[in-house]
């Protein structure tokens, strides 16, 4: 069993933004323009805690065709393009192309420290929504080979009253392994919220747990290794 707890504080979010009129068909962010300043503190494997800031400025475009890229930097550490996509509508979907994350659930523990929870290693994709449904092809790169597909992805968004879902399933094209990913969220007021993410991939059952107030994200995750061939062994006795 392996737990870990994590603090992450917004400590400033500046934006600058215009307005206009169109009716846009990709989801319009609060403002075109948007930075951040970040620190995580976390309690690591070796039972230290060790803290992280991460500056953020993201730019995006919004209409029948859209486009952002966003920009981190590590003081001390690293600075360059975290991720970026270009895309477009066509009839009832939205289809997007570049370095955009993945769909499945994101973690908190990822940030700084460790996480237990599965995590598909996607680069440059390929993904498409309409309506709930979202799919995803994952490149190992779009500079070497553009048919070298490495996995694929599902995901469904239910929406049950106030509580928000998603479950999403990863299969890796090589290996034909298969990772399961479940995530709900509920909002009790405008600044407190309370969610949590299980997965299930090689064997391993994991979840985390987060609150949100103010600005302010505790998270605490876990995991279980469920040995298969122990429960087989165990029923036949018994």
């Amino acid at each position: 069993m392996k737990t870990t707890i994590s603090v992450l504080a917004m400590l400033m979010a500046t934006s600058v933004a215009y307005a206009d009129g169109t009716t846009h068909t990709h989801p319009a962010p609060a403002s075109p323009v948007s930075a951040s300043v970040e620190f995580d503190v976390t309690k690591n494997s070796s039972d230290k805690y060790v803290g992280k800031t991460t500056l953020g400025l993201d730019i995006e475009t919004t209409g029948p065709a859209f486009g952002s890229i966003s920009f981190t930097a590590t003081p001390s550490t690293s600075v360059g393009i975290d991720e970026w996509h270009i895309g477009t509508t066509v009839a009832n979907a939205t289809v997007s192309l570049g370095k955009q994350g993945d769909l499945f659930p994101s973690a908190g523990l990822e940030t700084v420290g460790s996480t237990t929870l599965a995590n598909p290693t996607v680069n440059e994709s390929v993904m498409v929504t309409m309506g709930n449904l979202s799919a995803m092809a994952g490149f190992d790169g779009l500079n070497t080979d553009v048919t070298d597909l490495d996995n694929v992805q599902l995901a469904y968004d239910i929406e049950l009253g106030a509580i928000a879902s998603t479950v999403a399933l990863d299969y890796n094209t090589d290996t034909e392994a298969k990772a399961y990913a479940l995530s709900s969220e509920l909002d009790l007021s405008d600044s407190l919220s309370i969610g949590g993410t299980g997965t299930y991939a090689a064997d391993t059952l994991a979840y985390e747990l987060n609150a949100t107030s103010n600005g302010v994200t505790v998270f605490m995750d876990g995991d279980e290794i469920i040995h298969y061939n122990t429960l087989v062994q165990a029923s036949k006795v018994h």
